[in-house]
């Protein structure tokens, strides 16, 4: 005889079976995905605490070499304005030259183009951490247009300076062998050059330095905060690390 009941309770338990596998395989998904997705968050973490080391490094050397570009400025306004003639002309050779390089703040980008091209920021769970990636961003971003000013600035400056020096003098002042050893192999002349133009030529001069130092003074208070950033930025990193290993 057909016995309903019995059939009935198999099916139920054979549905009961196929319901538990189904509901175990999504929740055993779910948790893989969200494993994968919290060693990916580490990941960037990581990546993210590394380039900002590396930036930390750069920030120091940018304000380092801004330190020394303002340094010379003052003696570069001391000689023109308060020594005596003769003057030490190859100071100022030596100054004006070293006033052109540029020490550029460039951040390593890696990490954070990775999160903002791949979505990796809807991976990040600390909310107020990634508004502090953004604010850094965007701090770095406002950084890299007033570089882009100091460049624009330097071009008047240049043809300044090529009122004032012997074209021939300052290209002498590079040189691998005799200033080996020196910050960029750069040095004095042996003697102290003759200057050209007349004194109108080297009130232009003093006023594009004054000009180029202003903006690296600017960028040297930006770097500043840049950094501070940073060191928060890291701190918070370390933190979110921690807690993600306990």
């Amino acid at each position: 005889m057909f016995n309903l009941k019995k059939h009935l309770g198999s099916y139920a338990i054979e549905f009961i079976l196929l319901f538990s596998a189904v509901t175990l395989g999504f929740f055993a998904e779910n948790y893989r995905e969200s494993q994968v997705e919290r060693k990916t968050e580490r990941m960037y973490l990581q990546s993210l605490l590394e380039d900002l080391g590396q930036d930390t490094v750069k920030i120091d050397f940018s304000i380092q070499s801004k330190l020394t570009k303002d340094a010379y400025f003052d003696t570069l306004h001391q000689i023109i304005y308060q020594t005596p003639k003769p003057w030490p002309t190859r100071k100022l050779y030596y100054i004006s030259r070293y006033l052109l390089i540029r020490e550029h703040f460039y951040g390593t980008e890696g990490t954070i183009k990775q999160l903002e091209n791949s979505g990796g920021f809807k991976l990040l769970r600390n909310h107020d951490l990634v508004d502090k990636i953004n604010a850094y961003s965007a701090a770095k971003e406002k950084l890299y247009q007033i570089q882009v000013a100091r460049d624009l600035n330097a071009v008047p400056f240049k043809e300044a300076i090529g009122h004032v020096f012997q074209g021939k003098e300052l290209a002498f002042l590079f040189d691998q062998t005799k200033f080996k050893g020196k910050p960029y192999s750069m040095g004095e002349p042996s003697w102290d050059p003759p200057l050209m133009g007349d004194q109108e030529d080297l009130e232009q001069y003093f006023y594009w330095a004054s000009n180029e130092i202003f903006i690296e003074r600017n960028c040297r208070a930006l770097l500043g905060i840049l950094r501070v950033s940073a060191k928060d930025l890291i701190h918070e990193l370390e933190k979110e690390l921690q807690q993600s290993d306990s």
